[in-house]
C-alpha cells in the first residue's frame, strides 16, 4: 500500500469508499485543484440528447484566466471505466451540442451563483459590468473542455479517451491519512496537468483596470484591502513587507510598459 512520510510520520492510502464522499473532496479543495482564479459549481443538472440519452455531470468549472467553462467528472479508479466514465462522458458530449441543452446549463449555473450572495460576489468581481448571464451564454457556445479527477490514474483511463477530438484533461487526487489517527488527521496528494502548473502559482498582486492602481493579495483580506500602489510601489511593497524579489512576483495584469516602470522605480530608489 502506498504511503507518504511527512515530517518524520507515516500516512497511508485512503481510497474514498463512495462517489460521493470523493466529490466533496474535490468541491472543499476546489481552488488548490483548479487554480485561485476559478469557481467550480456542483450544479448537478440532467441533460438529454436529441436521441433521448440522458447524463449528468458532477459538475463545471469556470475559468476566469482564460475564459472557459469546463465538464467535471470526478471518478473513481475501481469503477468499470467504460461502464462509468466512457458513456457518461459520451453521452454529455452529445448532448450539449443542442442550444435546449445550453440554455439549461447555464440556467443551472447561474441560479446556483445568484443564490449565494459570497459566488455572486466572487464572479461579479471578475465580470466587472458584464452581465453574468450573458457571459455564461458565451462561455456555452464555445467548445466545452473535459477535466476528470481520479483518485488513480492509470495508463488505462488515459488510453480510453486517445481518439477523441476534445481529450480530457486528467488531476490524480490522492488521499493519506496519518496511523492511528484516521481521517480526521489527512493529507492531499494533487497532481496536474504540466500546463497547469504555471496557473496554479499565487498571484501576488493584481492590477485594477478601473482604476488604474495595484492591489496586494497577499497577508490576508484585512492587509488586502488596507493600500493601493503604482507601478514600482506594489513591487517594493512586495519586496520589504513579503519578502518576494521583484523577478518572483506574480501580479495579474502586469505588462511590459510596468516591468519598464519598474526597473526605472527601482534604479531611481536604490541606485541600481
Amino acid at each position: 500500500m502506498a504511503s507518504l512520510l511527512l515530517d518524520g510520520v507515516k500516512y497511508t492510502l485512503r481510497e474514498p469508499k463512495e462517489e460521493v464522499e470523493f466529490e466533496e473532496i474535490v468541491k472543499e479543495h476546489s481552488k488548490e485543484i483548479f487554480g485561485n482564479d476559478t469557481l467550480y459549481i456542483d450544479a448537478k443538472k440532467r441533460i438529454e440528447s436529441e436521441s433521448g440519452l440522458r447524463s449528468t455531470p458532477d459538475g463545471y468549472l469556470i475559468d476566469f484566466s482564460s475564459n472557459l467553462l469546463w465538464i467535471v467528472e470526478v471518478e473513481l479508479e475501481k469503477h468499470p471505466l467504460q461502464k462509468h466514465l466512457v458513456v457518461q462522458l459520451n453521452t454529455f458530449m452529445s448532448s450539449v451540442k443542442s442550444p435546449k441543452a445550453q440554455k439549461e446549463i447555464v440556467k443551472a449555473i447561474y441560479s446556483v451563483v445568484d443564490g449565494d450572495v459570497s459566488l455572486k460576489a466572487f464572479v461579479e468581481k471578475r465580470l466587472g459590468s458584464k452581465d453574468i448571464h450573458h457571459f455564461l451564454s458565451e462561455l456555452i457556445s464555445e467548445d466545452l473542455n473535459i477535466i476528470v479527477v481520479i483518485d488513480r490514474l492509470n495508463g488505462k483511463v488515459k488510453k480510453a479517451f486517445e481518439n477523441w477530438r476534445i481529450k480530457p484533461f486528467f488531476v490524480e487526487m490522492k488521499t493519506f491519512v496519518r496511523t492511528g489517527m484516521g481521517i480526521g488527521v489527512h493529507a492531499h496528494l494533487i497532481t496536474v496537468p504540466s500546463e497547469w502548473e504555471e496557473s496554479l502559482k499565487p498571484v501576488h498582486a493584481i492590477y485594477d483596470e478601473k482604476k488604474k492602481v495595484f492591489l496586494c493579495e497577499c497577508g490576508g483580506e484585512a492587509h488586502k484591502n488596507s493600500a493601493t500602489y503604482k507601478v514600482g510601489e506594489i513591487n517594493k511593497h512586495l519586496l520589504l513587507a513579503h519578502g518576494i524579489p521583484p523577478d518572483e512576483q506574480i501580479i495579474d495584469g502586469w505588462t511590459e510598459e510596468f516591468e519598464k516602470l519598474c526597473r526605472k522605480y527601482f534604479a531611481k530608489s536604490f541606485s541600481w
